[in-house]
C-alpha cells in the first residue's frame, strides 16, 4: 500500500516539477521532451502493476532509453547466496555474477543511495569506493548507478550508460525517476511478504483443521467397565501428537497414541497418515486383537524408503471380559500402571518407531485387568516440558501425582496433571506437544 501512494504521490508531483525541468532529446528518432513526459508518467503508473523487479528493472530499462536518451541499461539483483548479486542487461540477456571484489558497492550505496555518475566520482563523498564504482561501471559498460533503496533495504540497482556527465541531467528529474523505480520495487516486496503471510496462514490453518481429527472426538468416554479421558496441549498452531479410542462390539477397547516425529504441517499430515491407517485397519477388523500386528500394520502403510518418516507409537488393547490388557510399543513413552493396592508400576517394552523398515515386526505383551486399575498413556512433550532454568517437568512428578491420586477418577487426575503442566511451564511456551490419557477400571473386569 505505501509503494501505490508513494507512486500516486510522484505522479501527481511531476506535473508542477515538470515545468522546471528542461529534457534532453530521446535516442528515439529525436522524440522530444513532451515523449520523456509521457513516458515518465506511464512508467510511474503501469510499473506499479509488475509482479517482480526483474519486470521493473526492464520496464525502467526502457523509460531511461526514452527519458534520458540512455544506450543501455544494466539491472543488479541480489543473488541466491549470501552477499550475492547478478547482473543483466535490462530486460535481455544474464551477464552473470558480480565479481566478489565489487561486491562492496551495494554494502555502500544501501547507505548512501543517491545516484553516483562515473564524472563525479572525485567528490569526497565517494571517498574509498571510487575505485569499486569505477570498475563496476567500466565492467558493465554504463556511466551512472541508480542505487534502490527502501527503508534501509537494498532492492536492487540500476546501472545506465547515458554518454554523458550525470550533472548534464536535471537532478529533480534523475530523483523523481529513481523514486518511481524503488516505489514499484517495494511494491514488488510488499505483495511479496503479503503472499507468504497468506500462504503461512493457509498452512496453519490446514494443519490445524488435520490435527483436529487427531484426537479423540470426545475427551471423556467409557465403555463397560472402562472409564477414560484424555487432553492434549498443543505447541504453537498445530499439533502431531494423536491418540484415538475403539470400543469394540465385544465389549474390548482398543487405545492408541503416538507422536510423528516432526512439527507443523509436516508433522500433521504424518500422524493423519497413521490415525488413517489406524481406523482402517481396526474397522476392518485385520489387527483389533493383536497391538504387536496392529503396529506391523501402521510400520508398513508409514514406510518410504527415499523419504521416511517416523512415528512413535502405542498401541493397547483392554479385554474386560478376558481380565487381561495387551499391548505394544513402538519407540513411545512407557505408560503407568497404577494398581488398586497402590503400586505403580509400567508396561515395559520396546519396539522400532513405525516407518524405520519395511517389514517389522512388534513384540505383543500382556497382563492381568483388574478392578481399580489405573493407566496413564502420555507423550514425551509431558516429561520434557521446561520450566524455569530450562528444568523438565520430569517422571518424577509425574509419579507422584499419579500416586497422590488415587481414587480421583480419570478426569479428575487429567486435570491434575494437565494443571501441573501449565504451572511448571508458567508462561513459556510449549515446545512439543504434551498428551495424556488416563483409563480406570472402575468395574469388575
Amino acid at each position: 500500500m505505501n509503494g501505490v501512494l508513494v507512486g500516486i504521490v510522484l505522479a501527481v508531483a511531476l506535473g508542477a516539477v515538470w515545468a522546471l525541468v528542461t529534457l534532453s532529446r530521446s535516442r528515439r528518432g529525436g522524440v522530444a521532451s513532451e515523449s520523456a513526459h509521457d513516458m515518465l508518467i506511464q512508467f510511474g503508473e503501469q510499473s506499479l502493476e509488475l509482479t517482480s523487479a526483474r519486470e521493473v528493472l526492464a520496464f525502467a530499462g526502457e523509460a531511461a532509453a526514452v527519458i534520458f536518451g540512455a544506450a543501455r541499461s544494466v539491472a543488479f539483483e541480489s543473488g541466491a547466496g549470501e552477499g550475492q548479486w547478478d547482473a543483466a542487461v535490462a530486460g535481455g540477456d544474464a551477464l552473470g555474477e558480480v565479481p566478489a571484489a565489487l561486491r562492496g558497492v551495494f554494502g555502500w550505496v544501501k547507505h548512501n543511495p543517491a545516484a553516483a555518475g562515473l564524472g563525479e566520482l572525485g567528490d569526497a563523498r565517494f571517498g574509498a569506493m571510487r575505485g569499486p564504482l569505477r570498475q563496476l561501471m567500466s565492467q558493465y559498460d554504463t556511466d551512472l548507478l541508480v542505487p534502490l533503496v527502501d527503508d534501509g533495504q537494498m532492492l536492487g540497482a540500476l546501472g545506465v550508460k547515458l554518454g554523458k556527465r550525470a550533472s548534464d541531467v536535471d537532478p529533480a528529474l534523475l530523483r523523481l525517476f529513481q523514486a518511481q523505480i524503488t516505489a514499484a520495487c517495494g511494491n514488488v516486496r510488499l505483495h511479496g511478504e503479503a503472499a507468504h503471510s497468506i500462504n503461512l496462514a493457509r498452512e496453519v490453518t490446514l494443519a490445524s483443521a488435520i490435527h483436529d481429527t487427531l484426537v479423540a472426538s470426545t475427551r471423556v468416554g467409557g465403555a463397560g467397565p472402562l472409564r477414560w479421558s484424555g487432553d492434549i496441549e498443543v505447541a504453537g498452531d498445530a499439533g502431531s501428537d494423536f491418540w484415538s479410542v475403539y470400543p469394540l462390539s465385544d465389549g474390548r477397547v482398543v487405545m492408541v497414541v503416538g507422536d510423528a516425529v516432526g512439527s507443523g504441517l509436516a508433522g500433521s499430515m504424518a500422524s493423519a497418515v497413521v490415525k488413517s491407517c489406524c481406523d482402517a485397519l481396526i474397522e476392518g477388523g485385520t489387527a483389533a486383537g493383536d497391538a504387536g500386528v496392529l503396529l506391523g500394520g501402521l510400520s508398513r502403510a508409514l514406510y518410504r524408503p527415499s523419504a521416511p518418516v517416523h512415528t512413535r507409537c502405542f498401541a493397547v488393547i483392554f479385554d474386560p471380559r478376558a481380565g487381561v490388557v495387551r499391548y505394544a510399543n513402538a519407540g513411545h513413552s512407557v505408560p503407568y500402571h497404577l494398581r488398586a493396592d497402590g503400586v505403580l508400576g509400567v508396561l515395559a517394552g520396546s519396539g522400532p518407531l513405525l516407518g524405520d523398515a519395511e517389514h517389522t515386526t512388534y513384540n505383543g505383551h500382556e497382563l492381568a485387568l483388574e478392578r481399580g486399575d489405573v493407566f496413564v498413556l502420555f507423550t514425551d512433550g509431558l516429561v520434557k516440558c521446561e520450566g524455569e532454568g530450562g528444568k523438565p517437568f520430569g517422571e518424577r512428578r509425574l509419579q507422584r501425582l499419579i500416586a497422590d491420586a488415587r481414587g480421583q477418577g480419570p478426569a479428575a487426575l487429567r486435570r491434575t496433571i494437565i494443571a501441573a503442566l501449565r504451572e511448571h511451564r508458567g508462561d513459556r511456551p510449549l515446545r512439543d506437544d504434551a498428551a495424556v490419557i488416563v483409563v480406570e477400571v472402575a468395574g469388575d473386569a
